[in-house]
C-alpha cells in the first residue's frame, strides 16, 4: 500500500487525491512529497509558505512549509471514519510546485504494550511523545540516560546569581534536572516508580557508548539514582563504563519486557547524546533476554533544519535529504499518532514543567526569535522555541522490526571496523 501516486491537477489551481479502498477505515496517514521552486525567496517580506489539505464538508489542515529547501513532505492524518471514494484537496500559497505533488499511504503500524521510552536527557520523551506516552500511561516506562546536567557558563544557571561557580551550578542543575525525570510524567498519569535514571554523564554518551571510554560522573550514580525504585546495577562504581549502562538497560528490559521500545532516530537525529542511546539500546537487545517487536524512532533534533512554523498544525515530516545516515534495509513505516486539542495543550503543561525548556525570554529575544523564525508563535511566544516546534496535533514516528533496528546498528559498526 506504499506505492507512489500522483495527484490529479484541478481547474483554477490545486490537486486532489483520492482515498485508495484499501485505506478506507483504516487509521493510517498519506505521505506527500513536494518538489517546489523557491529561488529568491525573501523570508522577511513574505513569511513561510503553506499548503492546506482537506476534503469537502471536512477540517482544512494548514502545514508550514521551510521557505528554501526545494524538496519537502507533509504527513496527513487519516481516520477510519473516511468514507469511500473520500476525494482529498491540496492547494498550495507562498511558492511554486514542480509537477504534481508525489503521493503514498501507509496503514498505521499496529502497536502493543508495554512501552518503553529511552530518553537520552530530561525532556526528550516529552518533546516527542508527550502526547503518545499520555494515552499510554498505565502500560508504559521511561528510561532516562543522563540528567542533562552540562552548563555552558555560570551565567546560564536557571536562576541568576544563585551559585558562584560552575561546579557547584552544574550539580544544582543536574539536581533540578532529576526532579524533572520523576515528577513531570506524573502530570500525564505515569507513577514516579515507572521512571528511571541512569546516570551518564550529559555530553559523553557517545565516547562511552560507542567508544568504550570510561567516564566520571559530576553527581556520583548512587546520587543521581536516589529516586529510582529499581536498584541498577555499579550504582557504586566511581567510573561508568559502557557495561554498566547495558546492563542496567537490559536489566530494566527484561524486568519490564515491553513489546515496543520508543527511542531516538539514528537516521535523523545528529545529537551526540541521541545517537549514543540509539546505539545503545541495539547493544543492550543483542544480549538481552527478551526481545521487543518492534521500536519507534523519533527526533528531537535535525541537521541544517528547524520544524518550520507555529504550533498546533500537524507533525513535520523532514525531507530525505538532512538524513545524517543509512541504516536500515527495511525502510521504517512513518506513524502519526493523533493529539487533540486538550491533548496538545497537556502536552504544553508537561513541556513548561521541565527546567531546561521553561525559562522566559524578553520582549527583545521574542521578537529576534519570530524573524529568525518567520512566523509570529500562537502561543508560548517567551518560551523556548521547542515549544513550537513539539505541540503539534500529530507526533510523528518511523516504526520498524526489533531485529531489523539492532542489524541495521551492527552492520554500521562493522562497516566502520
Amino acid at each position: 500500500m506504499n506505492g507512489r501516486h500522483d495527484a490529479e491537477p484541478v481547474a483554477g489551481g490545486g490537486y486532489r487525491f483520492r482515498l485508495p479502498d484499501e485505506m478506507v477505515g483504516v487509521a493510517g496517514m498519506v505521505e506527500i512529497e513536494l518538489a517546489l521552486e523557491t529561488g529568491g525567496w525573501r523570508l522577511w517580506r513574505r513569511g513561510l509558505p503553506t499548503v492546506t489539505v482537506g476534503r469537502d464538508g471536512g477540517e482544512v489542515v494548514s502545514f508550514t512549509l521551510e521557505a528554501s529547501r526545494d524538496s519537502q513532505r507533509i504527513a496527513y492524518p487519516l481516520t477510519p471514519d473516511l468514507p469511500a471514494q473520500s476525494e482529498l484537496r491540496l492547494a498550495i500559497d507562498g511558492v511554486r510546485l514542480v509537477g504534481a505533488p508525489r503521493l503514498h499511504w501507509h496503514p498505521r503500524p499496529r502497536l502493543n504494550g508495554p512501552f518503553l521510552i529511552l530518553a537520552p536527557h530530561p525532556d526528550d520523551a516529552e518533546l516527542a511523545a508527550g502526547g503518545f506516552y499520555s494515552d499510554h500511561a498505565d502500560s508504559l516506562h521511561i528510561v532516562t540516560l543522563s540528567c542533562g546536567e552540562k552548563l555552558k557558563g555560570v551565567d546560564r544557571q536557571y536562576l541568576d546569581g544563585l551559585d558562584r561557580t560552575l561546579a557547584d551550578a552544574t550539580r544544582r542543575k543536574a539536581e533540578w534536572r532529576r526532579w524533572n525525570v520523576y515528577a513531570s510524567p506524573m502530570l500525564a498519569g505515569l507513577p514516579a516508580e515507572r521512571s528511571t535514571l541512569i546516570g551518564v554523564p550529559d555530553g559523553q554518551g557517545w565516547p562511552l557508548i560507542h567508544d568504550g571510554t570510561p567516564q566520571r560522573p559530576v553527581w556520583p550514580l548512587r546520587e543521581a539514582r536516589a529516586f529510582n525504585r529499581a536498584e541498577l546495577p555499579f550504582s557504586e562504581a566511581d567510573v561508568l563504563e559502557r557495561e554498566h549502562v547495558l546492563a542496567a538497560l537490559r536489566q530494566m528490559i527484561d524486568t519490564i519486557r515491553p513489546d515496543t521500545i520508543l527511542v531516538t532516530d539514528p537516521e535523523f537525529d545528529p545529537h551526540a547524546d541521541h545517537r549514543a542511546t540509539s546505539l545503545a539500546l541495539a547493544m543492550a537487545l543483542a544480549k538481552s533476554a527478551h526481545r521487543p517487536t518492534q521500536v519507534m524512532l523519533y527526533a528531537n533534533h535535525y541537521r541544517r533544519a528547524y520544524p518550520p512554523g507555529p504550533a498546533f498544525q500537524p507533525a513535520w515530516m523532514p525531507p530525505r535529504s538532512i538524513a545524517i545516515d543509512d541504516l536500515f534495509d527495511d525502510t521504517p513505516i512513518p506513524m502519526l499518532w493523533p493529539l487533540d486539542a486538550e491533548r496538545q495543550k497537556h502536552k504544553a503543561l508537561l513541556l513548561d514543567s521541565m527546567s531546561d525548556l521553561s525559562p522566559r525570554a524578553n520582549r527583545r529575544q521574542q521578537r529576534r526569535r519570530a524573524r529568525r523564525a518567520g512566523f509570529v508563535p500562537t502561543f508560548a511566544a517567551d518560551r523556548d522555541p521547542y515549544f513550537q516546534a513539539a505541540v503539534r496535533s500529530t507526533e510523528l514516528f518511523r516504526v520498524l522490526p526489533a531485529d531489523a533496528f539492532v542489524a541495521g546498528w551492527f552492520r554500521r559498526l562493522d562497516t566502520a571496523d
